[in-house]
């Protein structure tokens, strides 16, 4: 099985990126650690999945503190707030890249 790939786009301040994943099926929400500030996060909702290609697309929603970006994600994306076990936390950083450049 190979890894997914995680196409990550809308954020203001960072841009679009892509991140590689591990080979579990993509959730339906990432919280993102912003880079150099560890209790400010990005909010994602992923809006498609490629399952041949393993690509999984989300869009921007929301950054600020961990616990109002999960539930304002978990709105925008329509889910129950017992499903927070489908966020995934990713880590900003070095793994990241800029669309493009992978």
């Amino acid at each position: 099985m190979g890894h997914w790939v995680y196409e990550l786009s809308g954020c203001p301040d960072s841009g679009d990126h892509q991140q590689i994943a591990d080979d579990q099926e993509p959730g339906d929400v990432v919280l993102r650690k912003r880079p150099g500030n560890p209790s400010v996060v990005d909010g994602f909702v992923r809006e498609s999945i490629d399952d041949i290609m393993m690509i999984a697309r989300f869009r921007w929603v929301a950054c600020g503190d961990p616990s109002a970006v999960a539930s304002g994600v978990l709105q925008a994306s329509e889910l129950p707030p017992r499903t927070r076990c489908d966020a995934r936390l990713m880590r900003a950083g070095s793994t990241l890249e800029p669309r493009g450049s992978a």
